[in-house]
């Protein structure tokens, strides 16, 4: 057995494959979205919907910007694929949003969420791993109550599953996703951000890492130019965004919580606090926020920070990251900023 590689010509050429994908639109936004439907196999990492014919859609469905997807063609999936494709778990009449098994909230909210938009329907059976937090999921919820849909969660575990009679959406352009989520986002939060200028540092001090050091120094710092601390871990979704949407300069250590700089208005000041990456599997991260920041207009800059090692690592990090990584990459460190280079960005 061997998988096959279908691009967009293929399935357009192919009148049986053609009538497995629905073309969504959203007509305010000019935005469309090819979705699956049919019977096909999938994992909960990857969302990569392979066909009971064997047909796959790499152009489609590869959501991960530097996933090379070459674990997936390889001789060895295509053996154990073929042996345990009996022993799926059948789930049947779903819709196959998915979300990062990590929980990562950068993925969840800019990979995955933006297709919920495409599902017609006002009853929907919702796939997405089991690993979510609750916090999403009453984010998606009130999201789709707005839109006058109703929900019922399907949680998946690591694994890989037989979908029947079900659907997938394609993966969207970043650019895209930003396009849809501030749409949706700004008809569904009410409250107004007139005369609001507030600026804001994004504590992490409940995470496993990338937490600053010597944070009670920068604080008094930031206090002294008024700056309103906040810890995102305390905050639902929704005033996580209020509170950006209504920010003039944003200062955060990196982490996924910065994926709400979307929600700032363009012009917006951000300060990145980094580690100074060095290997090349880390590009995609340490450019990560500086390109959003570039597609929705913002005034970015990056700091580097001293990095200390850590010891422990998250379960969820080891289960899921390479462990050459954890031990080498400074993604997995804390933070010592430098304090009297820093006032240099609050004048």
């Amino acid at each position: 057995m061997t998988l096959l590689k279908k691009n967009k010509s293929d399935i357009l050429n192919d009148n049986k494959l053609n009538n497995c994908f629905l073309s969504a639109k959203l007509n305010n936004l000019d935005i469309e979205c090819n979705i699956f439907k049919g019977n096909f196999y999938s994992d909960s990492f990857n969302y990569f919907p392979i066909t009971e014919n064997y047909e796959t859609f790499p152009e489609l469905f590869n959501w991960q910007v530097d996933n090379s997807l070459d674990h997936i063609f390889n001789e060895d999936f295509n053996y154990h694929l073929k042996e345990k494709i009996n022993e799926f778990k059948i789930i049947e009449n779903v819709f196959v949003l998915g979300s990062s098994p990590g929980d990562n909230y950068y993925s969840n909210l800019i990979y995955f969420l933006p297709r919920i938009f495409f599902n017609d329907k006002t009853e929907i059976k919702l796939v997405v791993h089991r690993n979510l937090s609750n916090k999403f999921r009453k984010f998606i919820k009130e999201i789709c109550k707005s839109l006058k849909k109703n929900i019922n969660f399907v949680y998946l575990d690591d694994d890989f599953y037989s979908f029947k009679n079900s659907y997938i959406p394609q993966f969207l352009e970043i650019k895209k996703s930003l396009k849809i989520l501030n749409f949706f986002i700004n008809n569904f939060d009410n409250s107004s951000n007139d005369n609001e200028d507030l600026k804001i540092y994004v504590s992490r001090q409940n995470t496993n890492y990338r937490n600053v050091v010597n944070e009670d120094d920068l604080i008094h710092l930031l206090k002294q130019n008024n700056f309103k601390i906040i810890d995102p871990n305390h905050l639902e979704i929704i005033e996580q965004i209020q509170l950006f949407s209504k920010a003039k300069f944003v200062i955060s250590p990196t982490g996924s919580s910065l994926a709400n700089i979307i929600f700032c208005k363009p012009g917006t000041k951000i300060i990145e606090i980094s580690p100074d990456y060095k290997h090349h599997y880390e590009q995609n991260i340490s450019k990560r926020y500086e390109n959003l920041a570039q597609l929705v207009g913002l005034d970015f800059k990056k700091t580097m920070a001293d990095s200390i090692k850590l010891n422990n690592i998250s379960g969820l990090a080891k289960k899921y990251i390479d462990e050459r990584v954890l031990k080498e990459s400074l993604h997995y460190s804390d933070l010592i900023v430098k304090i009297n280079e820093f006032k240099k960005y609050l004048g």
